[in-house]
């Protein structure tokens, strides 16, 4: 899948111990590839940084949520299609529950949440509390927009 979804960045620096200037063009996996192996790595592993990686580059991404349904829609008509649609099911299955109000409670964001705050104790603060729960539903949300238009 990376060799079909990636990008490329040309980057010059100065190298070190005077040895010169070197120019180099680097390839790195575009949002769908990162985001399906991200899939697949929270899927298994259950690392909050997955999570959390997941969000913010959906969230962060030039253009935000839709042009990341913009480059799935457009990878979803490829030869990996079935692995993708399988990547956002499982991200489905850890963001969004049956009932859409519960959706904060899924494992998913509620580690984006936990790795944010270092895992705090927010059963002493309730204004920690709160804030885990605004962005245990916040991250929910990302993920919810993001997934809308696929129909999984």
């Amino acid at each position: 899948m990376v060799f079909d979804h990636h990008g490329t960045v040309e980057i010059t620096a100065d190298l070190l111990n005077g040895k010169g200037r070197a120019t180099e063009v680097v390839r790195y996996a575009d949002i769908v590839t990162f985001t399906c192996l991200k899939a697949f790595a929270f899927d298994q592993r259950f690392e909050r940084k997955d999570a959390h990686d997941l969000i913010y580059c959906i969230e962060n991404l030039e253009g935000g949520v839709g042009a990341a349904q913009s480059a799935f829609a457009a990878a979803l008509t490829g030869p990996h299609a079935n692995a993708i649609r399988e990547a956002l099911t499982r991200l489905a299955v850890r963001f969004r529950d049956p009932n859409p109000d519960e959706s904060y409670l899924r494992d998913g964001p509620v580690a984006v949440a936990s790795f944010e705050d270092d895992e705090a104790d927010v059963s002493a603060d309730p204004d920690l509390l709160n804030a885990r729960i605004l962005r245990q539903r916040h991250a929910a949300e990302v993920m919810a927009d993001f997934l809308a238009p696929f129909e999984i």
